[in-house]
């Protein structure tokens, strides 16, 4: 499969722009995770609901709305990042306007985000180094080599998003209160399962895809009532 160069040329004016085309990747070498590995990261990010932490704040949104928000939110992020994904490494006309549609999600996303932190936070949290739209730049990296069959490419990719997973980890982490160590493994998550999805789908493994797609969508729902519940705890929503 290989991109168009009119596909290709659609990348670069959207990256230019700094749109998304999420999804991460966190594999080198060895493109796919271990059942077992898979299995831990889930059985993290389920811990991690009883976290604490503290500070208070009238103006934040209540508990029920943020959750529900931030689920809607991430579910379709993956859902958008999947589609565009697919689209870009078959060379569709649909990319451009998948992507378009996915970087109003992720503006969407930053603003929840920053109606709880702030603007600056939110702002941070999207076009920061190594955050939310440095990572779908990876990303659209990955796809346009896997559809080159460009290993090294790939290689690079993976590495940046790597980074990706600890730098943004970190934010994350930093202002939910939420440990290090158990964001990174649920954002290495996400980030596997849209890689797999993605791998398949280029490699013409329908089925396995549609597999992948199902997970990648359902983890999003625990992403987002995992953070949810630790800015209700932290800002003591009711």
């Amino acid at each position: 499969m290989r991109l168009t160069r009119s596909t290709i040329a659609a990348l670069a004016a959207l990256l230019a722009g700094g749109v998304l085309v999420a999804v991460a990747l966190a594999a080198s070498s060895q493109p796919s995770m271990s059942a077992s590995q898979s299995s831990g990261s889930m059985h993290s990010m389920h811990s991690m609901h009883s976290m604490h932490s503290m500070t208070a704040t009238k103006t934040s949104p209540r508990a029920a709305d943020l959750r529900v928000t931030l689920d809607r939110l991430f579910a379709q992020h993956a859902v958008l990042a999947m589609n565009a994904t697919n689209a870009g490494v078959t060379g569709s006309k649909s990319f451009p306007a998948v992507a378009k549609t996915l970087d109003a999600n992720s503006v969407a996303i930053s603003k929840a985000i920053g109606s709880v932190y702030g603007a600056k936070a939110g702002q941070t949290f999207l076009d920061g180094r190594f955050m939310w739209r440095d990572h779908i730049r990876f990303f659209v990296d990955y796809t346009t080599a896997l559809a080159k069959k460009n290993t090294a490419g790939q290689t690079k990719a993976v590495a940046n998003l790597q980074r990706y997973t600890v730098t943004f980890g970190n934010f994350l982490a930093g202002a939910t209160g939420l440990p290090k160590l158990s964001v990174r493994n649920d954002l290495l998550g996400h980030v596997l399962e849209l890689k797999n999805q993605l791998d398949a789908y280029a490699a013409g493994n329908y089925a396995k895809a549609a597999t992948a797609y199902d997970a990648a969508y359902n983890h999003m729902f625990m992403t987002g009532d995992l953070i949810a519940d630790a800015i209700a705890k932290q800002k003591n929503l009711r």
